[in-house]
């Protein structure tokens, strides 16, 4: 390929999209003159992706065309100067390499901006979040008033009304199933990376204090008796509530068990691992002690 010909590149992030380029070209990532046009975002719940992007161009001295020319010269016998002379050659070389590999990387002024500048939500993203919770609500026959407001890509909708202990029974599970819906809702209409979080009256503020005062009493009565104790059926940010919670005490440890998106926190002592193992007795044990 010409050293002047430039291509472009895709992958998952910028790293793949080098590796697709320098298998492709046939080259290693220092023969690269590369150019990062985007570098890709990773979606609201793997939704609306964007891949990395690359501009790239053979550099005009490429190694491996060198060695190639050197190789069909005549081989002369050399002397101990210039062995010498070759071998100090050989180390300056090596040592531009790895500066120059180290900076062959160069961001495009589109993508520098992208990356520095702080991220802020669309108004059009939040209009359309607050109309479509709103018409859920409604299809759910708990009409309520719906406020939303963002900071940065943390974009906030409250719900207030006459039916927030209805939308928070079972420990906010039913919030939380809202939250996830308008999450995928969003992120299939919107290419934003904005992280939407769900409200009702002030239940997240309530639950967390619930869950961090749960866990210390918890960890009060594994340390008193050292029996395994455990908090039931939390979602992700429940469980790091008590994680968090718990970080800095030295006597308990805290793990997550089970499958799916609600899991419980198990609460023990160092050392026993979380967990018990029953006691199973052989089946003919007992007549065998009768006898």
């Amino acid at each position: 390929m010409p050293s002047h010909k430039k291509m472009e590149f895709e992958g998952k992030d910028v790293a793949e999209a080098i590796s697709k380029a320098c298998k492709a070209l046939n080259v290693s990532q220092e023969n690269l003159d590369i150019e990062v046009l985007t570098t890709g975002t990773s979606g609201i719940f793997g939704l609306c992706r964007q891949k990395a992007r690359l501009r790239v161009a053979v550099k005009k001295e490429d190694s491996g065309k060198t060695a190639e020319k050197h190789a069909r010269r005549p081989v002369k016998a050399k002397s101990v100067k210039e062995k010498t002379a070759e071998s100090k050659k050989e180390h300056t070389a090596k040592t531009q390499k790895k500066a120059a590999k180290s900076q062959s990387v160069t961001m495009a002024p589109e993508a520098i901006k992208e990356t520095k500048e702080d991220f802020v939500v669309g108004e059009d993203l939040l209009t359309e979040l607050k109309a479509d919770l709103v018409r859920i609500l409604e299809l759910m026959k708990y009409p309520s008033e719906v406020s939303v407001f963002s900071d940065k890509e943390h974009v906030t909708a409250q719900i207030q009304g006459e039916y927030v202990d209805e939308i928070v029974e079972q420990n906010g599970k039913i919030l939380d199933s809202l939250q996830y819906l308008l999450r995928k809702i969003i992120g299939k209409k919107y290419n934003e990376k904005a992280i939407i979080s769900l409200d009702a009256g002030d239940f997240r503020a309530v639950r967390t204090e619930e869950l961090k005062q749960r866990g210390l009493e918890l960890a009060a009565e594994v340390k008193k008796n050292g029996k395994t104790r455990s908090i039931p059926s939390l979602n992700p940010s429940e469980r790091r509530v008590v994680h968090l919670a718990l970080q800095d005490d030295k006597d308990v440890r805290s793990r997550s068990v089970g499958e799916g998106l609600f899991k419980k926190v198990l609460i023990y002592r160092p050392g026993s691992k979380g967990r018990k193992a029953p006691v199973r007795k052989r089946k003919g044990s007992r007549d065998k002690k009768t006898a």
